[in-house]
């Protein structure tokens, strides 16, 4: 459903259920709708890293085939070029590709190994019109972990649950993830899977929002 803001305004259709990402936006005034997509988000990724592609190209290519999917199925439905936004995101630590975890004890192992280690975070956003690409953005956080305690880590996996299934590395900055860390070089938005300043001034550039 759309925000409750005036009907004047632009609807932007995020192509994701990601609550962070639809709440940064409402947040900052804009009228959102979600819409999420059936990608296969593993399967690309596999093919992408056959293919030799980067960890950002990875969350690039991530993030226009999600807007892709969500214009046609928009597009078929309304009858209209919508404006579309996703977003996806690829952590890496020395080499290795970490998705989000399918289990819990899937999110302890990762977090086990990324602990006293620096990842980055790629992340990736796109803005298109109907299937049209009009912008895109790449963002690399570096996060460094803190040597937590394993005494630590169970109590943070039994308060957070399967939140963190959602979220690419097991932990979510907006919550007890922030302990798990000792310092972050980037963007809070970045982190959170959302730069909201770069895509501002894009909306603006394409007319989308008011200058």
């Amino acid at each position: 459903m759309p925000a409750d803001t005036s009907q004047d305004d632009p609807i932007l259709v995020l192509a994701s259920g990601s609550a962070i990402r639809r709440q940064l936006l409402t947040e900052s005034g804009l009228t959102v709708r979600t819409h999420p997509v059936p990608l296969d988000e593993a399967a690309l990724r596999d093919q992408l890293t056959e293919g030799g592609a980067t960890p950002g190209r990875m969350a690039l290519e991530l993030a226009h085939a999600k807007a892709r999917l969500a214009a046609r199925a928009v597009s078929r439905d309304h009858g209209a070029d919508p404006i579309i936004l996703a977003a996806d995101q690829i952590l890496s630590c020395d080499g290795q590709i970490y998705g989000k975890p399918t289990d819990l004890p899937h999110a302890r192992r990762q977090l086990l190994a990324l602990r006293n280690r620096t990842h980055a975070l790629h992340t990736a956003i796109v803005l298109f019109q109907g299937s049209t690409p009009l912008w895109s953005h790449l963002e690399t956080p570096r996060m460094t972990m803190r040597a937590f305690s394993e005494h630590f880590l169970d109590n943070y996996l039994a308060a957070e649950g399967a939140t963190l299934l959602d979220c690419v590395g097991a932990y979510r900055l907006e919550g007890r993830g922030a302990q798990l860390f000792t310092t972050i070089d980037g963007t809070y938005d970045a982190v959170l899977g959302l730069p909201r300043l770069p895509l501002f001034q894009a909306l603006r550039a394409h007319g989308i929002l008011a200058t």
